[in-house]
Parts: structure tokens; sequence; C-alpha cells
């Protein structure tokens, strides 16, 4: 954004101030020594920095008594221990070089890049977990609780589970096998508080809004107005379809399961009475939700007690009578009939159209199908295929590959580009820090079978089942130094891949399930692109970064350009690309010559480090055997492939994202009589800037957002159309500048702004 921060390189990296010593003498010896290896490297008058502590190993406690001690004995060194920002506070800044991008290089120290693609499974939750708290949670209680209400206390629980799983091997489970167990229970825990703090905020929500009891509320967490597909429960199980209670506009489902009939059914003695009515808790009896029930004597040894559920998103109702009459007749009768039975109902899935941003909207079940739409499939006279109104998706049976060909908008031509989701398999003879294949390695890029299925067909979504054969090695051969060659012996893996089309969605939903036994090897997804490229643009914090086809190397690291991205990495000439938003799937590199992406799906290897490997011949980290890196278990893996005229930004790539990874939720109105929100209607209006937070703290929001845009852009936020009212403050809440509603962002800008509740 033009501001500027002065950098420094550590020579010899952040260990070098490793084992400092306990002598006075030799601590001055030791900075004279590290001067000569500076050399030129010193900027003239420059002070000399070591780290005091390093990787596992804490801050020497005893180094102020020998630095004390050094100084009284010599005059050619000052020792000081200090913090890093009085340090650079003291150096000069003047004609200094400016580097303008990304700091990545392995020319003076290793990258170690791998890490982005070692334990899939630990990068995957740790997605899920921020997600669901910066992106769900968060928003959603801030603006549908009162600030009373908001759960801090528990999100300072999860949020402490994120932190001590920061740490940089934790995060990226370059750790013993235990270590890692240990960082996955955090990022599930903060995934189930996150879950359950989200179903608070929905639960307030429904109750504030006015519209029957029943109705069907989704709800937006994101700032920009949205359709997309939701899933939920409606009685009956005739054709249904969803109207909105704004408009009467009306939505088809399609239906996913029938519910209804007898769910549970036992027959006790009066004896038993006690233990069985401990199935009984409030408005529930065996699990399910209960909105009546009938207790009818048959003689004078036998009764039957029926309860009935809740119909869809209803009520339920206390029991406590249910319980007394049960025991009082157990008193006078032995046998005893215990039903629950339920109404027909069906779970639905309907694309819920235009939900403002932070914002909901309410709708209804009304009996018949609804409209129709544009999704379909089958079996044409190649290839098994489904379309929806943007795109039509082909599957070619004799690779497992599909292709896409786009509708092309007014003044557009389609896009067609086939080939895509190649899956090639190598073998990894690296550690989790750096890929690096077997001296003799084998590539597997065919199936030696497929099997193809349309399974579903419309009106909301189209799916289509890719059942492919593979036969890979079962291992690599070598040890903690390096690694050889591969297995003869092979192993037949079945890559499934769903492949979906939504209503509404210019994008194919893809999923692999992957039952992985081989050892030792790294399997990608390869896409032809449209056109060649020049480089890739990665979605990563608070930017979007171009990045050229290589990256810098060294003696002791390759120069591979493997890189990493949050949440999309996209390709284009300018004039067509395509685009890939993923699940914790970090890895990507652009390869061949520019005309292909490659997207890493896992990498399976059995070493913390090894010493010796083809693409770094030095070890990065102790040579330790690790099981868990080998993911020798069932893996899933969630992406979507956008094939888009224009750039990144013309293709909405944040927009995407967002609705690739933040679902719409739902929840049932309660119709309650102190509801004060209409069916339809926004918290909070953001336009201008994406946000990535939004939460509570001291009584008022918070809301930060940044231009991720290479030209300025308008910040806006509105409640009900008018401007809100606050401040700018700096990342740790000290006010800036006053906000009156709009704020000018230059490019690639970050502001922060404490809004007034």
């Amino acid at each position: 954004d033009g501001s500027r921060v002065r950098a420094e390189f550590l020579v010899g990296s952040y260990s070098n101030g490793r084992d400092l010593p306990s002598n006075p003498a030799t601590l001055v010896q030791r900075a004279h020594n590290y001067a000569n290896e500076l050399g030129d490297a010193r900027y003239p008058g420059g002070g000399i920095l070591f780290m005091n502590g390093t990787d596992h190993q804490i801050p020497q406690p005893w180094l102020g008594a020998v630095v004390a001690a050094a100084n009284a004995e010599q005059s050619e060194y000052r020792f000081e221990v200090n913090s890093l920002a009085a340090y650079l506070a003291e150096q000069t800044s003047e004609n200094l070089p400016t580097w303008r991008g990304e700091m990545r290089s392995g020319a003076r120290a290793n990258v170690l890049m791998g890490v982005a693609s070692n334990r899939v499974d630990i990068h995957q939750a740790c997605s899920a977990a921020e997600r669901i708290i910066e992106r769900r949670c968060e928003p959603l209680q801030a603006l549908h609780l009162s600030n009373a209400d908001y759960a801090s206390a528990e999100m300072d629980i999860a949020w402490r589970q994120l932190i001590l799983n920061s740490a940089h091997d934790s995060s990226c489970a370059c750790s013993a096998d235990d270590v890692v167990d240990a960082v996955m229970v955090r990022y599930r825990e903060a995934l189930h508080i996150g879950e359950g703090l989200t179903r608070e905020a929905l639960d307030s929500l429904a109750n504030r809004v006015s519209a029957p009891s029943g109705s069907v509320i989704v709800a937006n967490a994101t700032a920009t107005q949205r359709d997309g597909v939701v899933i939920c429960l409606v009685s009956g199980d005739t054709p249904m379809h969803l109207r909105s209670l704004d408009s009467e506009q009306s939505f088809p489902t399609q239906q996913l399961r029938v519910l209804g009939g007898e769910v549970f059914a036992t027959t006790v003695t009066s004896e038993q009475i006690p233990n069985s009515l401990e199935m009984v808790r409030g408005p529930e009896f065996a699990g399910t939700l209960i909105e009546r029930f009938e207790i009818e004597v048959l003689d004078d040894e036998s009764v039957d007690v029926r309860a009935f559920a809740a119909a869809a998103m209803g009520k339920g109702v206390d029991l406590e009578d249910l319980r007394d009459q049960v025991f009082a007749l157990s008193r006078t009768h032995k046998t005893f009939h215990l039903r629950v039975l339920r109404a027909p109902a069906q779970v639905v899935a309907f694309n819920a159209g235009a939900i403002p941003g932070f914002g909901w909207r309410t709708f209804e079940a009304v009996e018949g199908a609804g409209p129709t739409t544009l999704l379909g499939g089958g079996e044409t006279a190649t290839y098994p295929s489904i379309c929806n109104e943007f795109l039509t998706l082909s599957v070619d049976p004799g690779d497992a590959t599909y292709t896409i060909t786009t509708v092309g908008a007014a003044g557009e031509e389609s896009i067609v580009i086939a080939g895509l989701g190649r899956i090639v398999e190598g073998g990894d003879g690296g550690d989790t820090y750096n890929y690096s294949p077997p001296a003799s390695d084998q590539i597997v890029d065919s199936p030696i079978s497929v099997r193809v299925r349309v399974e579903e067909t419309g009106p909301v979504f189209s799916r289509c089942i890719i059942e492919a054969d593979y036969l890979w090695p079962t291992n690599a051969i070598g040890d903690e130094r390096s690694c050889g060659e591969r297995s003869t012996s092979l192993a037949q893996h079945t890559v499934v891949t769903t492949l979906e089309l939504r209503v509404g969605e210019q994008f194919v939903r893809v999923t692999h399930d992957i039952d992985n036994r081989a050892r030792d090897h790294r399997v990608r997804a390869h896409f032809p692109l449209p056109k060649r490229v020049s480089g890739s643009s990665a979605d990563c914090a608070f930017a979007v970064v171009e990045r050229g086809l290589e990256t810098e190397g060294g003696p002791h690291e390759y120069a591979l350009p493997t890189w990493v991205s949050r949440r999309f990495v996209d390709c284009s000439d300018g004039a067509q690309g395509l685009g890939l938003v993923h699940d914790g799937l970090l890895e990507y590199e652009v390869v061949n010559d520019g005309t292909e992406l490659a997207l890493t799906l896992l990498r399976s290897v059995g070493y913390l480090s090894r010493s010796e490997m083809k693409l770094r011949p030095n070890p990065a980290g102790p040579l330790l055997p690790v099981e868990g890196a080998q993911l020798q278990k069932r893996l899933q893996m969630q992406y979507c492939v956008v094939a888009h005229s224009g750039d990144w930004v013309s293709a909405d790539m944040n927009s995407i994202a967002d609705r690739f990874l933040i679902p719409l939720e739902t929840a049932s109105a309660t119709g309650s009589a102190s509801a004060d929100r209409e069916a339809t209607g926004s918290a909070l209006q953001v336009t201008g800037a994406v946000v990535s937070t939004l939460r509570r703290e001291g009584g008022a929001l918070i809301l930060r957002a940044f231009n991720p845009l290479k030209t300025p852009a308008l910040l806006e936020v509105s409640v009900s159309e008018r401007p809100i009212q606050g401040e700018v403050v700096d990342l740790i809440g000290e006010a800036l500048a006053p906000f009156t509603g709009a704020l000018a962002l230059r490019p690639n800008e970050i502001v922060t702004v404490r809004l007034a509740d």
C-alpha cells in the first residue's frame, strides 16, 4: 500500500545466537567471528544482531550477567540485551535498497516450501477452524447477539487453541507424531466451539425475526449479497418448494431424504419404567424433539405410549406430564409399549436467492414442485455430462478427466478447457520440510480402469461420480539419509471424484476421496490452462500476490517453484483464465512452461527430516521417523474450478472463495411475539473492501477490511443505508482518526475501524 518497513536479513538464520557462551571473553570472540562472517553484508556503522534463543531453545536467562561482564572487560564491542523493535529503531534507514513484493528466496537460506503440502489433514483442520471462528462465528455473534450475550469467554478459549497451534512446527506439522496429534485435537476443539457459538447466534436470530413459526431463515455471514444452496427440513413427503416472505418469489427444491413413520419402539415391564423414563429429557424422548403425546390404556395390563416428533423446524413441549402419567400407571399395569412416531417430512436442498450481506431472508414451504431450472445431466452420444445455466461439464471415461464449456456472456466467446483434473502420482523421497523425488522415480498419470455415472440431475444441483483405478508403488526405498528408488510392489488405489454443478454457480465443485495405502509419494491434480501464462495470482494474508514461473534457489535448496495460496490461485493471460478455490490444499505449481496448473492433493513422507535429499542436501531437523506423515488413511479433498474471462479481479475470485468456503446458514423462526426484525434485512452494510474480521470488543463492533486491488477503493459502512460513525484504530486498538462512514483506501491497504454500536 506504499508504506515502507525496514527489514534486516539474519546471516546464519535466526539460530545465529544459539548456545551463546557463558564466558565473557568467549562471547567477545563469538561476536568477532560473526562480524568476519558478515563481511560486506554488514551495513557500515550498523549493529550486529544475535537472537537469544532459537527453535526449541528458550532465551538464555544468564546472558545479562555475561553481557555486563563482557562490556566491563573490553571496549571493542558494546553488548546489549534488547528487543527487536528497540534494535531496529537504533539502526539507520537511509540509503537502503528497496525491495517490492514477496520476501521469499532460497538463495541464502532454505525456504522449506514443502511444509505447505506436508500433512494435508492438518492444513485442512486449520483452515476449517480458522474459518468458522473468523468468518462465521464472530460476525454472526457480533450482529445477532447483544453485547451482554456475546460469547467472549468461549471465543477466547477457541482462539487460545488456534494460538497454541501457531508455532511454525505445529501449524506446519513438522513434529513428532504425538505433537501433531495434539495439534489436531486443538484445531478440532476450536472448530467445535465455533460450531456451537454459530448455532447460538442463529438461534438468537430465529427468535428476533418476525415470521411464522417454522419458517426457514437463511443467514449470510459475509459482507456481499449472494445466493446459494442450503439444506433444510420441511414437512410432508410430496413435492415442495420454498417461497420468500418478502416477494413471494419461488425456489424449487431437490429432495435428499424422506423421514417419517416409527422412529423408536420398545416394550418394557412396569419394573423397567424408571429406567425407560431416563430417555425423557425436557422436550426430548429417545433423542427426538416431541411436540405432543398420547397415552392409551389398552386393557387391565397394557398401556400404549405414543410420542409424536415435532414437525420440521417446529417446537417441542415439556414432557414432565408424560413422565408423571406413565410412572403412575406403572403401579397398576404390567406392560408398556413406548413409541416415537414422526409425521412425514423431507430433507431438501434449495437455492436461496439474494441474501443481503450480513443479513437474512425468510422462506416458507409450499406444496408443489416450483419453477424449473437449467440444471440437467445424463449420457450424451460420447461422454456422461451435467450442466447448469453457466457451464456444461463432460467426463472422458478413458482417462477420468473432464471438459468445461462455459456459456459465453453477451459479447464473449465460450471457454472450452479439456483434460481437467488429471491425477498425477510420483515418488517422494523427501521429508516434512521438502518434496524431493527418488533418484529413480516412476510417474503414474493414467488409470487402469474408469467408471463414470451421473447421480443427480437437478433441479438444484447435478452430480457426476468418477471412479478411477490406479496402480501406485507401495513405497520408496531409502533411509534417513536419502531415497534411491520406488518399490516394484504395486497397490491398486481408487480415486473417487465427485463433480457437482449447482444452480447459480459459475464453477465446478470437486471432491476427491482416496483411501491412501501407498507411502513415500505425492499426488497432484493437473489443470490445462485456456491460455499460456507468465505467472500466477495467489490469495495470501490481506493480499493477492503476483508470482512468476520461477523462484530463487541456492546451494542448499533447489529452486522448486511450488507456492502457497491461502484460499485461491488464479492463472490468466488477461483475456482468459482458470482459478482454483481450495479448502486447505495450500500448495500449487504452474508447470509445462505456463500451460498447466498443478494442485497438490497429498504428500506422504516417512521422516521428519532427511539429511542428503536430492533437492535439499542437508538436514532441516531431527532425522526422526514419523508414521503420521505417511497419511495411511481415508482422505477427502475439496476445491472448485473456475473458468473465466479476464483476470482474477474481473472474475471476482474473492467472492467466489466466500461462496465456496463459507456456507449460508439456516435457522427456524420461532414466531416470537418479541421479534424485532423484518423477514428480510441486513444488520450491517459494508462495501468497497474485503472484510476479514467483524467481532465485538469492549462493547463495540470491530471491523477489519482490506483493499486487495492495485487501484484505490472506497470503504463504506452503514446500517439501514445510514453511515455509521466510529474511529480508525491500530492493531492494538489505539485511536488514529475519526470514521464517518466512508474511508478512501490506498491499493492493498488494511484498515481497522471501531464502530459505534
